[in-house]
């Protein structure tokens, strides 16, 4: 367990404990109710520190910034994935060591019970009640993903409360179905985006995309996971998939967001006030505020993509590479984006593109991937996704402002599809509505469910899908590279077959670009030349009969004997 609350009532109170067990700490309401939630403000600014909990860069004082997905099959980082790879396969001894934490259901679940005392704007009490509400769904939420069946607290407790210091966990069908119906409660509080007053805050049109993100994440869950020790009894996702694509089409429906114009400047911008798909988001300023990220300032970050992340792109005659005449092979950095999908080029750094302008004007250029250093490139895919080549005279370099997505738009038309192609009821006009505009953002072919082109290499999920739903999962994967997605959609699919027993590859180690900083005699390479930079450490080796959830810590169960611990533990 954490010891140390968040700083959220006015930056003024802090609560904090010398125990490491939530179940021995000192009640929150030692705290006064008389003098604090009495109006809008106070409420607001408790629910601000909620905020802090959600993605965002790294901080100047970490030197480098891991970007989303690195550690899954799309991307590596300094070191594999534990979880994915399978090289720590321990069970924690205590709380302190693990994600096992209720310090911020419980602090959510505190201000819950105090919203009725405030007085005045009720549209603000609403607002802020709303919030509160949605961040106990987000707590859950990423408990759920992490640990499965889960005890239910619906209200704050402190360490006398038995009923629920002894309670038992609730099977994760029950906890998703909770988490929904605080979004369905903060869906009818929240005001719509437009409407809000200060921005980035929580609106009504972000909790609807969180309400369809869980239940497809809990839909696809059961799906994929019946049969195992990690399903639900009778349930084959359905009635969660219909929540999904019911509340994906809300969003769709309401008629505030649509599709930003340009897919590549998308995500290196300072600020979204006035993007058309940006939902939430996390701003940085180092100047005014003291807050700022090191985003850019140490590319590529210890990380790059996988040669499987770069191959999932389709030509730009729609067909995948296997089968497509366009095609220009995978030896070449300086050719692997010819006539493919325009999101590729927008992803990976290739010889040419521009790395920044600086104070002058004078342009610099890429030529091959840095293997050098402490920030080494590992797989030679860099990213140009995030890279922000602008000058910034407040910082006489690169920006420390760059904002980070948390949410956006597209994420609910990828979410519809899917589910609506789980379901087995999604038609060319569903299509049309979702996954044909991403396409024609980038000036992409349609998808036609009549025509979607085999490809003889179709991931190996352990299982075989339809036609439609092998592409939905391929445009969700390049259209959210590096958004922090991947992992998760493993852990649903069930997808283990994927990398289990295989390592990550990276770029082909040719001639007169990859090497000039990383020579063949220094390089692991794989039997046909790409770069393999953890073969050291071997192949994955994941445990299929456990990995899918991680384990409760040993002193939890001993202090409440009705926990049980999760499969293969």
């Amino acid at each position: 367990m954490k010891n140390i609350f968040k700083i959220f009532i006015l930056g003024t109170i802090l609560f904090s404990t010398s125990c490491e067990d939530y179940l021995d700490r000192t009640p929150l309401d030692s705290v006064s109710e008389v003098t604090f939630y009495s109006t809008p403000s106070d409420l607001q600014a408790a629910v601000n520190g909620f905020y802090n909990d959600l993605p965002g860069w790294s901080a100047l004082s970490i030197g480098f910034n891991i970007l989303p997905d690195m550690y899954s099959d799309m991307g590596t980082a300094q070191e594999p994935s534990n979880r994915l790879s399978g090289l720590s396969y321990e069970v924690p001894t205590s709380a302190t060591s693990s994600i096992w934490s209720w310090d911020e259901v419980r602090e959510s679940n505190w201000l819950l019970d105090h919203v009725d005392q405030a007085e005045g704007d009720e549209t603000l009490i609403d607002q802020y009640t709303g919030e509160a509400y949605f961040f106990r769904s987000y707590y859950y939420f990423n408990l759920l993903q992490s640990y499965g069946d889960l005890p239910i607290f619906p209200e704050y407790f402190d360490n006398t409360d038995e009923e629920y210091i002894y309670a038992a966990r609730n099977s994760r069908d029950e906890v998703a179905e909770f988490i929904i119906s605080d979004l369905d409660t903060a869906i009818s509080l929240l005001q719509s985006f437009p409407d809000i007053s200060g921005h980035p805050r929580i609106s009504k049109e972000v909790a609807q995309l969180f309400k369809a993100r869980v239940a497809l994440y809990e839909g696809t869950w059961e799906r994929y996971h019946s049969g195992t020790d990690f399903g639900v009894d009778g349930s084959d996702g359905s009635s969660f998939l219909q929540i999904a694509a019911d509340a994906a089409e809300d969003v769709m429906n309401g008629g505030v967001f649509s599709l930003y114009s340009d897919y590549q400047t998308l995500f290196n911008q300072v600020g979204y006030s006035g993007n058309s798909e940006v939902m939430l988001w996390r701003d940085y300023n180092s100047i005014t505020l003291s807050i700022a990220n090191v985003l850019q300032q140490q590319w590529p970050n210890r990380c790059g993509y996988t040669k499987f992340a770069i191959d999932s792109y389709l030509c730009d005659d729609g067909d995948p590479i296997s089968a497509s005449t366009r095609y220009q092979g995978n030896t070449d950095l300086s050719k692997i984006e010819t006539n493919r999908d325009p999101r590729l080029a927008a992803t990976l750094m290739v010889p040419g593109d521009l790395i920044e302008i600086d104070a002058n004007g004078d342009e610099d250029y890429w030529e091959y991937p840095d293997f050098n250093g402490t920030n080494t490139s590992l797989t030679g895919y860099e990213s140009e996704k995030y890279r922000n080549v602008e000058y910034d005279s407040d910082y006489g370099d690169f920006t420390e402002d760059t904002s980070r997505i948390i949410f956006r738009y597209a994420e609910a038309l990828l979410i519809f599809a899917e589910a609506k192609a789980e379901l087995g009821t999604i038609t060319q006009s569903d299509l049309d509505i979702s996954i044909n505009l991403l396409r024609d953002r980038v000036g992409m072919p349609h998808m036609n469910l009549g025509s979607i082109t085999f490809d003889k290499d179709w991931p190996n999920y352990g299982y075989t899908l339809t036609d439609v739903l092998y592409e939905i999962r391929r445009e969700r994967s390049v259209e959210l590279m590096a958004e922090g997605f991947r992992a998760d959609d493993l852990y649903r699919w069930r997808a283990h077959s994927l990398f289990d027993g295989d390592q990550p590859r990276g770029a082909y180690l040719e001639d007169g670009i990859v090497n000039q900083t990383l020579s063949a005699e220094d390089a692991s390479l794989d039997s046909e030349g790409f770069i393999l930079p953890f073969a050291s450490t071997g192949n994955y080796n994941f445990d299929e009969s456990k990995a899918y959830l991680q384990p409760i810590p040993l002193d939890e169960l001993i202090l409440n004997p009705n926990l049980t611990q999760n499969p293969g533990w």
